[in-house]
């Protein structure tokens, strides 16, 4: 007596290849997910490490001393997360202009990541 359908091995190996296909689109998704909250995080470090930059650029507009050189570090909060910002301001063979390197860690749980993002520019007399 034949009956129609499908035998016990051809639903197991059926079932084989639907659970190797969905552990890879899992897998997949998972990689791109972690790449852009990577993306993401960095592209946030950098906008802080400009602000960063602006705001020392912005602090000279009324004073025609150069800006003194020395580093320091400051915590900020932008898209709801923690930041490290270190700066360094240091001499260059100009006597009117600085150069600035600023680098920015993100603070999880106390813990510092990075850097993240790196920027270096100038500030010169307005």
């Amino acid at each position: 007596m034949s009956s129609r359908g499908f035998t016990l091995v051809e639903l197991l190996v059926a079932l084989v290849v639907v659970a190797l296909t969905g552990i890879t689109v899992s897998s997949a998704v998972g990689n791109i997910v972690s790449q852009t909250y990577i993306l993401e995080r960095r592209a946030v470090a950098h906008w802080v490490a400009e602000n960063q930059l602006a705001r020392t650029q912005l602090s000279r507009v009324d004073n025609v001393e150069p800006v003194a050189t020395g580093r320091r570090t400051e915590r900020v909060v932008m898209s709801g997360r923690t930041w490290r910002v270190d700066e360094e301001i240091s001499q260059t063979t100009h006597p009117w202009l600085r150069r600035v390197e600023i680098e920015v860690y993100e603070v999880v749980d106390d813990d510092v990541v990075g850097p993240l993002d790196r920027l270096v520019g100038f500030i010169g007399r307005y």
